[in-house]
């Protein structure tokens, strides 16, 4: 296998971009190196190996991706699709993603046409000039656009029709998803999914109180251990299922802990908080659209946190700026207004302010450096970057490090709550 050598600095390579349907499920993700975001990082060719780095077990949402029986959109080197490195993966979940260069590579065909045959997906990058004449047309399933408006080729909408099944990207408006779908594409990707779709009158459930309440008191600035200990304790399923995973074989404790408060001092507070945080915000997510919406909270969080850990000449503490990035999407996550789902929350009136867009507030310039990131906007990225005099690269590494942790605790959070 043409992979390189495993090594913890490929975890930092990779970002995935959900893919929803039309109904909003998620299809699947599409697996990609993060982008350098400036002129003066550009990618090595070790970093554009996206798919050695997966196959490798690098990628570290990949177990969960694969559960879930989603699909992974995997653009490979030339040498990896000749040597058939796809079946690395379940055909069921491996979409091949071709480049326009590749499209018409006589040397390529065999190969694929096998891995066509055997299941796996293919898809093409649409290039106008060369998709529609392409000799991969025939075998490949998904025609994948890189914008909205290459949806307006004529040529795709005869490929539509035929069967043709169309992917795109940088959709950022759910107006926006609804005149695609009229296009006849039925896969989109973008931002749109974190725009909060509020419903007039909407009340959350006592089930979404009851766990936005215990989230209060974790988050509280000095928690009564032994009162918190006693609220989980009478509450059956998460008392269990804190139980049932810390004697799971995955601690390997001597005994077998049966308390709530022995949980708290075996495994000590900051783990305990952390799992319950997951699965607390699991449990209020309904659908797939909100589990996205909770990885990427949890991935803010931690970014914001690692960044003021690492630079302490601002006076915020790491936690606070965790709190404003996990409850970022907390409207979109609920379907209510922010300040309605804020109203509970252990947060200062300033961290309110920011999280409902109420004007400038000091934590601006880290939320503004934090959206550039997911938005891949090298310009500001790069003004803010110069601005806050933050060092490039490491903030790179900070940003995918913190994805990384975010996929771990997701999947901790959705194993509790199965």
């Amino acid at each position: 296998m043409p992979a390189s050598a495993s090594s913890a600095a490929n975890l930092h390579l990779l970002s995935r971009n959900p893919i929803f349907t039309a109904a909003k499920s998620v299809w699947g993700y599409e697996i990609q190196a993060t982008s350098s975001m400036t002129t003066s990082l550009p990618l090595s060719p070790e970093q554009v190996n996206v798919g050695a780095a997966v196959i490798a077990g690098d990628y570290i949402g990949l177990n969960t991706i694969l559960a879930r029986n989603k699909k992974m959109l995997l653009a490979y080197t030339r040498e990896q699709l000749q040597k058939q490195i796809p079946y690395a993966f379940p055909a069921q979940s491996s979409v091949v993603l071709i480049s326009p260069e590749w499209q018409n590579d006589p040397d390529l065909l065999p190969a694929l046409s096998q891995m066509a045959a055997d299941g796996h997906t293919i898809a093409l990058e649409w290039n106008p000039d060369v998709t529609p004449a392409a000799q991969t047309l025939n075998m490949a399933q998904v025609l994948c656009l890189a914008n909205p408006e290459m949806a307006a080729d004529a040529e795709l909408a005869a490929l539509f029709a035929a069967g043709k099944t169309g992917l795109a990207r940088n959709v950022t408006t759910l107006g926006e998803l609804d005149a695609l779908q009229k296009q006849g594409l039925t896969l989109f990707q973008g931002r749109f999914f974190k725009t909060a779709e509020i419903i007039p009158g909407r009340k959350l459930s006592s089930h979404q109180n009851s766990r936005l309440q215990i989230i209060r008191i974790i988050e509280g600035e000095s928690p009564d251990l032994d009162q918190l200990a006693k609220t989980i304790q009478a509450d059956v399923s998460l008392s269990y299922r804190l139980l049932t995973y810390l004697n799971s074989p995955t601690f390997g404790f001597m005994r077998k802990i049966d308390s709530i408060r022995q949980a708290i001092t075996l495994l000590g507070w900051i783990n305990v908080r952390n799992w319950l945080r997951a699965v607390l915000l699991a449990d209020i997510t309904q659908g797939d659209v909100q589990t996205e919406l909770l990885h990427l909270s949890l991935w803010r969080g931690k970014f914001l946190e690692l960044i003021v850990a690492g630079h302490d000449y601002w006076d915020f503490k790491p936690d606070e700026m965790f709190l404003l990035g996990l409850f970022s999407l907390l409207d979109a996550i609920l379907g209510i207004p922010m300040a309605d789902a804020l109203a509970f929350l252990p947060l200062t009136d300033a961290q309110k302010k920011a999280l409902c867009g109420a004007g400038a507030t000091e934590y601006m310039p880290l939320l503004t450096l934090m959206t550039a990131f997911e938005e891949r906007d090298e310009a500001t990225l790069g003004r803010m970057l110069q601005d806050l005099s933050l060092e490039p690269a490491r903030l790179r590494t900070l940003h995918c490090e913190a994805g990384a942790w975010a996929a771990s605790i997701l999947e901790i959070g959705q194993g509790a709550r199965e």
